[in-house]
């Protein structure tokens, strides 16, 4: 009885066995065309939201430029600058649109410096250039966050830095070449330090990535998607 009973579990384990090779190899054939099946889905996804976030940049910076030829120029610009800089694209065209909707300077010199300050300090792009817009209009409360110290006199307003003060007139212009000219004094340089470590190394990856992403969609992808979503839409 013992060995009939011990007959009947090796064929019943000989028959799982072969149940479970069975799943095995169906599981093998299923997971190449599901894998091709979540990448290109992966793949569509960032399509689609690599083109969203240029259609949006574009049209905004369309807007604050004045046309598409200089929105076109604004953003090859800036593509540059974020690729040699630990900043982000996004965070990049973010600067530059606040600088120019708050009336600052948004000339490359004025984002290289603001940049290494902002490197320096361990602090996004967007904050400095709020301090500054804050202070260019008499608001200096914000620069501290900066290690940078005022006091105002009449119409002149003296900043202290590291020790040493700095007097000017308070009024945009020059509230701003003295913060441009801070940065190209004592933080020239901080950007490119960040760039050779870990975060500017991922920075700089990250938007190779959505580039490649943009250049699929430039080759008419965008637009077939585009017209399929308009389609979904109408039905």
């Amino acid at each position: 009885s013992a060995n009939a009973g011990l007959k009947n579990i090796e064929q019943g384990g000989a028959k799982a066995e072969r149940a479970t090779d069975g799943v095995t190899e169906s599981f093998k054939r299923l997971v190449a065309p599901v894998a091709a099946f979540v990448s290109v889905s992966a793949g569509l996804k960032k399509i689609v939201y690599v083109t969203r976030e240029y259609e949006v940049f574009m049209a905004t910076l369309e807007t604050v430029t004045g046309s598409s030829k200089n929105a076109s120029l604004a953003f090859d610009a800036l593509e540059g600058f974020a690729s040699r800089t630990p900043f982000a694209l996004e965070q990049s065209v973010e600067a530059f649109i606040k600088l120019t909707t708050l009336g600052l300077e948004p000339s490359e010199r004025a984002m290289e410096s603001y940049g290494d300050t902002a490197s320096a300090m361990g602090k996004d792009l967007s904050q400095l250039i709020e301090a500054v817009a804050d202070a260019s209009t008499g608001e200096f409360e914000r620069l501290k966050e900066f290690g940078i110290k005022t006091s105002q006199q009449g119409d002149d307003v003296s900043f202290t830095f590291k020790g040493v003060t700095t007097t000017v007139k308070k009024n945009s212009e020059e509230i701003q070449d003295y913060l441009v000219k801070l940065g190209e004094n004592n933080f020239a340089g901080n950007m490119t330090k960040r760039m050779n470590g870990l975060d500017g190394a991922l920075s700089n990856m990250n938007d190779t990535w959505d580039s490649v992403f943009r250049s699929i969609s430039d080759q008419g992808i965008g637009s077939v998607i585009t017209e399929g979503v308009n389609a979904a839409s109408d039905g």
